[in-house]
């Protein structure tokens, strides 16, 4: 059930609106959010909505977007949060063209790169899994549920409260919702993929 898998999550910047139905949790964004650093360029976001959980050691997260409405640069994907200038994402963006890529971001002490690639093929539903061996991550996509494509593996010192999970960001001004389900939490040795 959703809501027994939701149970230990909460909110940092909650969104315009959330509801449930059937077994997903749609969420409706706010106009202008986004996350995103960049000392060099003075850019400091960090309004977007993160739905997360707090986690200490190995894990493995896994959960399923569907995307409702989508406007140029809006985003739901997955984030794993240190605080605001040390974060990783990775989410389904629609692009200037109107093409569907997966974006990933890294930002470090203040300062994020990003990377996308275009998708084949236009995409209204998307997997993500973030799996945690010690400081180890491997941060992961499926356009099915199944096969599972390597985004981004990175090291990331150890903390002893790190957060993730889901996040959604709309910097438009247009409105933006996608639902949220199959969230999957497995606190322990990483599974293989």
């Amino acid at each position: 059930m959703l809501f027994e898998a939701l149970e230990n999550f909460e909110w940092y910047n909650d969104p315009e609106n959330v509801r449930f139905d059937d077994e997903a949790m749609v969420i409706y964004a706010k106009q202008g959010t986004d996350f995103w650093q960049s000392t060099q360029h003075g850019i400091s976001k960090d309004n977007g909505h993160f739905f997360f959980s707090r986690q200490k050691g190995d894990f493995t997260l896994s959960f399923k977007w569907k995307v409702d409405t989508s406007e140029r640069f809006s985003q739901c994907g997955m984030m794993l949060r240190r605080d605001e200038q040390n974060w990783v994402k990775a989410a389904l963006m629609n692009e200037v063209n109107g093409d569907n890529v997966v974006m990933s971001a890294m930002a470090i002490n203040g300062h994020a790169d990003c990377v996308s690639f275009t998708l084949s093929q236009e995409v209204s539903e998307i997997w993500f899994k973030l799996q945690r061996h010690i400081d180890d991550y491997m941060l992961m996509y499926s356009l099915d549920g199944v096969k599972y494509i390597p985004i981004r593996t990175f090291y990331l010192k150890s903390y002893e409260d790190i957060k993730v999970g889901a996040y959604m960001a709309n910097p438009s001004d247009k409105d933006f919702n996608a639902s949220l389900s199959c969230v999957d939490l497995i606190s322990g040795a990483a599974e293989n993929s």
